[in-house]
């Protein structure tokens, strides 16, 4: 679930991010020039993947804890692609691996 919630997230974020005017698209992922060419729509579906997220924080936490994680993560996850974005470290291979570890640890620990 925390896997599901942080994978949303960072979709979520990275689909509005995309759709900026002032980017340069650097084609390291497809959805950047999907982004770029339908904006409204990826808006949209970013938008809809962030309230997802929330409402999955929402019912995995409980209501207040569920919010307030959603906010930390959102945080996290946005500074670091506005960090990682530039750089061109956010790739699918990267992007993947991180997602798998994130499965693992879930799976090990929780």
């Amino acid at each position: 679930m925390i896997s599901l919630i942080l994978s949303l997230t960072f979709l979520g974020f990275y689909l509005c991010y995309s759709t900026s005017k002032k980017q340069v698209i650097t084609n390291t992922l497809r959805i950047e020039n999907w982004g770029q060419q339908h904006s409204f729509l990826a808006n949209f579906c970013g938008s809809m993947a962030l309230l997802a997220a929330c409402t999955l924080s929402m019912a995995y936490y409980g209501w207040a804890a569920g919010i307030f994680s959603f906010s930390i993560i959102l945080m996290t996850i946005a500074s670091l692609v506005i960090l990682l974005h530039p750089l061109k470290l956010i790739t699918y291979k990267t992007v993947g691996f991180s997602l798998a570890l994130f499965l693992i640890c879930e799976f090990l620990f929780f």
